[in-house]
């Protein structure tokens, strides 16, 4: 399966400062996994003291990234 990066979500890794490698850790092996409207999916993996969550959505043979953020722990 190929990861994609859309527009928004490319945008928004350099906004927030967020590296793709731990955006690709949390794709390959989230701790958390919640399915969410329109088919997405929120996944969530903690680095320190956040969680970075990531939502996707299947297209055909691709995972498209929509875009990710940091979570506080309080907020999970």
């Amino acid at each position: 399966m190929k990861i994609i990066f859309s527009d928004h979500a490319k945008n928004q890794k350099f906004e927030r400062e967020i590296a793709k490698k731990l955006i690709l850790e949390t794709i390959r092996s989230p701790q958390n996994r919640f399915k969410s409207f329109r088919n997405r999916e929120l996944l969530q993996r903690q680095f320190g003291d956040k969680i970075l969550e990531v939502v996707t959505v299947k297209e055909g043979e691709n995972l498209v990234v929509i875009t990710q953020y940091w979570l506080e722990k309080e907020e999970v």
